[in-house]
C-alpha cells in the first residue's frame, strides 16, 4: 500500500472523491519509560484523513472498508447525524472545524479536517514555499522574519525548527511528516530530536492551518518562546513514545484556537524545566480545540513545574472526545506557584469500552488490559516530586534537589466552570480528585455548573476523592 493514500476508507465530498492520507495511530494504551528502542508497530493501528476546502453544507459519503453496524462523529457537541445507505456512512458537515468518524468504535477511524477559507496573504511573501508534491528535506533551521508557505497538497518530510529568532510564520493547508527522524535520547527538551517544529527562546511565532503527522517525539514544542499563536492546526497520526501533542514550557503569551490534537502521550500540557528554571508560565489560552489523547492527561499542567509561577491559563471551549487517565489535570511536581487556572465550557467524552493504561511494557510483555472497567478521571490536582530517574541524567536530578531546598509550591484561584461529562462510561461516575503532600499548599477549588451524563451534580452526588478533597467547593 502506498504509505500515503489509505485503503481503510473512500470518502466523497457532496458527490467528488476525496484523497485519503494514511496515518498510523496507538491501538493500545500501552507504554514504557524511553529504554532507546521506540514502539512496536503491533501496538499500533492504520487510520486516515481528509482535508478540504469548506466553502459550505458538505455532504460526505465515506464507504468504510470493514462492514460495520454502528457510527458516530465526533465531537458530540457538533450534533452531526449518521445515516447508513449501502455501506457507506452519510452524513452532512454544517461548519468548518475538525471531525472523527468512528465505526463500530475508535479503531481504524477517520478524521476530517474541513478548513474554513484563509486569507493567508496576510502574513506577506513567503521566503520558502512548498509546492504541490512530496519534499524530502530534513530538519529546517528558520531565522528571524521567514515565511513559509504550504500548499495544500505538500507533503514535507521534515521538521521546522529555530532558536532565538523572531516573527516567524509557518502557513498553508500542507501535511509536516516526522517519519524521517530518528529518536536520540531519553528525554525531549534538546534538540538531539525535534519533533514536527520545535523553538527555543522565540517570540512572535504563528503556526496556521498546517497538518503534523508521525513525530518521532513531542510533535510542537515552545521552549522559552513569547507571543505564539497556533491556529488551525492539526495533529494526527502520532503513536510513539512520548509523542505529546503541544508542549509549553517556561513560555509566556501563548494562544492556541481552533486547533485538533491527537496524541498518543498528553495532549496539551504545559511545563517547566530547570534550563529555563527563572522563566514564568503565563498568559496561556486554549479555545474552541478538539483533543483525543491515547495515553496520559489531555490538559495538563505538569508534571514538570520547574518555574516561579504558573498564571493566567484558560481552556476554553473545547472538546475531549478521548481520554485516558485524566481530562483536565494539575500535577504540581514542582516549586512554581500556580494561580489563576480556569476550565471553562469544556465537554469530556465517556465510552464505556475505554482501556485501562499499563506502562510496563518490556518486549516480551503482553498488554493486559482488555476486559478491565477504565473512566478516565474527570479532574485531578496533586503533587508528586518529578525526577528524570535516569543513570545518564543523574546530574539534572541531582541539580533539582538543590534548586528545591527551602521552596515549596502552591495552588490558587482554580475553577471548574460549565464543565460537561457526556457520553457513557458504563454507569459509573468519572472522579475529581485532589490530593497534596506537604510542603505544597492548596486554597478553594471552585466548581460551578458541572453537569454529569446530564444531571447538574453537586459535591453530595458526585465521586470526589482524595485527601484535599474539601477544597473543592460546588456552587
Amino acid at each position: 500500500m502506498d504509505r500515503e493514500i489509505s485503503e481503510l476508507h473512500r470518502v466523497f465530498i457532496d458527490g467528488e472523491s476525496c484523497a485519503v492520507h494514511a496515518c498510523r495511530v496507538s491501538a493500545l494504551p500501552f507504554n514504557v519509560w524511553w529504554q532507546g528502542r521506540q514502539r512496536p508497530l503491533e501496538q499500533t493501528e492504520e487510520a486516515s484523513f481528509v482535508a478540504f476546502p469548506f466553502s459550505g453544507d458538505a455532504e460526505m459519503r465515506v464507504c468504510v472498508k470493514k462492514p460495520f453496524q454502528n457510527a458516530v462523529v465526533r465531537p458530540l457537541s457538533a450534533n452531526v447525524r449518521v445515516r447508513k445507505e449501502n455501506g457507506c456512512a452519510v452524513f452532512t458537515i454544517a461548519r468548518a472545524g475538525q471531525y472523527v468518524l468512528e465505526t463500530d468504535g475508535e479503531h481504524n477511524a477517520l478524521h476530517i479536517f474541513a478548513d474554513r477559507a484563509e486569507n493567508f496573504a496576510k502574513y506577506g511573501e513567503p521566503t520558502l514555499v512548498f509546492g504541490a508534491g512530496e519534499h524530502r528535506v530534513g530538519k529546517i533551521e528558520l531565522k528571524s522574519h521567514d515565511r513559509v508557505f504550504m500548499h495544500r497538497d505538500a507533503i514535507v518530510h521534515g521538521s521546522f525548527y529555530a532558536k532565538g529568532a523572531t516573527d516567524i510564520r509557518i502557513f498553508g493547508n500542507g501535511i509536516v511528516d516526522g517519519g524521517w527522524e530518528t529518536r536520540k535520547s531519553m528525554h525531549c527538551y534538546e534538540n538531539y530530536t525535534n519533533g514536527c517544529a520545535k523553538f527555543y527562546e522565540c517570540t512572535d511565532i504563528t503556526l496556521d492551518g498546517v497538518v503534523f503527522r508521525d513525530s518521532a517525539i513531542w510533535v510542537v514544542n515552545l521552549f522559552d518562546c513569547e507571543d505564539v499563536s497556533l491556529k488551525n492546526i492539526k495533529l494526527v497520526g502520532h503513536y510513539k513514545y512520548n509523542t505529546d501533542g503541544v508542549d509549553i514550557v517556561n513560555s509566556r503569551r501563548v494562544i492556541i484556537s481552533d486547533c485538533f490534537i491527537r496524541s498518543f502521550d498528553d495532549a496539551i500540557t504545559l511545563k517547566g524545566i530547570l534550563q529555563y528554571k527563572d522563566k514564568c508560565v503565563e498568559d496561556i489560552r486554549v479555545e474552541n480545540t478538539i483533543c483525543w489523547c491515547g495515553w496520559g492527561r489531555t490538559l495538563e499542567i505538569g508534571l514538570e513545574t520547574v518555574a516561579p509561577a504558573y498564571r493566567r491559563i484558560s481552556f476554553t471551549d473545547c472538546d475531549l472526545i478521548h481520554n485516558s487517565a485524566v481530562a483536565l489535570d494539575i500535577q504540581a511536581g514542582d516549586f512554581a506557584e500556580i494561580s489563576d487556572v480556569t476550565f471553562e465550557n469544556v465537554r469530556v467524552e465517556y465510552q464505556s469500552d475505554s482501556l485501562p493504561e499499563v506502562i510496563h511494557n518490556p518486549p516480551e510483555k503482553q498488554y493486559d488490559g482488555f476486559g478491565k472497567r477504565h473512566v478516565p478521571m474527570l479532574f485531578c490536582a496533586e503533587n508528586s516530586e518529578y525526577f528524570i530517574n535516569d543513570e545518564n541524567y543523574f546530574w539534572y536530578d541531582d541539580l533539582l534537589k538543590k534548586e528545591r531546598k527551602g521552596r515549596a509550591g502552591s495552588l490558587k484561584n482554580v475553577s471548574l466552570i460549565g464543565v460537561r461529562a457526556v457520553g457513557d462510561a458504563g454507569g459509573d461516575l468519572p472522579a475529581l480528585r485532589v490530593q497534596f503532600k506537604a510542603p505544597f499548599t492548596g486554597e478553594e477549588i471552585l466548581v460551578s455548573d458541572l453537569v454529569v451524563f446530564g444531571k447538574k451534580v453537586g459535591k453530595e452526588d458526585c465521586n470526589v476523592e482524595g485527601t484535599h478533597a474539601h477544597l473543592l467547593r460546588f456552587i
